[in-house]
């Protein structure tokens, strides 16, 4: 299999600053299995011209870029890995990118779900899943080539536990279909009742979704997240389900994992991804 390893190192629309310096580390560490596992890789990086950067302009601006790349990558049938330091550029852009009707499956510690109307930070990354489906935000993500909204049956929210209360009450009354820790840590396959109408889905992978007693991914991370092995079987399971399309791995701080676990878990996540 021929695979684009694309880093994307931005956070808030800042160039290689905190969660920024996540992506080369991640494709360092993956690009080095890939000649075992049987796959030829291609690396890029995205590089937006901002002189004065800012988190909305600057983020929706990177997401053009990813799905630009990604729509490349496409033509050359190459399968993409996107590496991010924002979940919206990540999962924008490889969507946009694609151009085909997906399912998404989301693994975060965090909702994702907010509004500008809901949100009490005001963080750009905390409205991402919304703006995957269609629900704020609308004309600057229709500026991202390809992009088409996400209805909520076709998502599952995976290993969530951090969730503002107005988020709450919006992921309460839509349709997008939630896995909590503890579902995904029972034997029982977790995603036998959470078929998706959708035989191709996108992979979103939020790494702040471990629980930081095993690698803290980043300063938002809360406790009770996943194992790595329960990442990994829920990965597996996945993949016996669907036809995963393209995927997307963001947030990762290496300032805050100084036994460098955290590159570890994503290289055998990824392994499992294209086995």
């Amino acid at each position: 299999m021929k695979t684009c390893l694309l880093s994307v190192p931005y956070d808030s629309g800042h160039h290689r600053k905190r969660l920024a310096a996540g992506p080369p580390i991640l494709i360092d560490a993956v690009a080095q299995q890939l000649p075992a596992w049987g796959h030829r890789a291609r690396k890029a990086e995205v590089f937006v011209d901002t002189p004065f950067a800012t988190e909305v302009t600057t983020s929706f601006a990177v997401a053009r870029a990813v799905a630009e790349q990604v729509a490349a990558a496409k033509q050359q049938g190459e399968f993409p890995l996107v590496f991010t330091g924002n979940c919206n550029a990540a999962a924008l852009g490889v969507l946009s990118g694609l151009q085909e009707d997906l399912g998404v499956i989301w693994f975060d510690c965090h909702g994702d779900f907010n509004t500008p109307e809901t949100t009490i930070g005001g963080y750009l990354d905390g409205m991402a899943l919304s703006i995957v489906a269609g629900q704020c935000w609308t004309p600057l993500a229709e500026s991202i080539p390809g992009y088409a909204p996400v209805a909520e049956d076709k998502i599952i929210l995976a290993g969530a536990r951090d969730v503002d209360a107005l988020e709450g009450h919006r992921l309460a009354a839509s349709a997008v279909r939630l896995i909590t820790p503890a579902t995904l840590a029972q034997p029982e396959n977790a995603f036998d009742d959470f078929r998706l109408p959708a035989g191709k889905i996108y992979l979103h992978l939020d790494l702040d979704v471990l629980d930081p007693d095993y690698a803290r991914v980043n300063e938002y991370s809360t406790p009770g997240g996943l194992s790595p092995e329960t990442l990994y079987r829920a990965i597996d399971s996945i993949r016996h389900r669907y036809t995963i399309a393209g995927v997307g791995i963001t947030a990762y701080d290496p300032s805050l994992d100084p036994h460098a676990r955290v590159p570890e878990v994503a290289v055998e996540a990824i392994r499992r991804i294209l086995a």
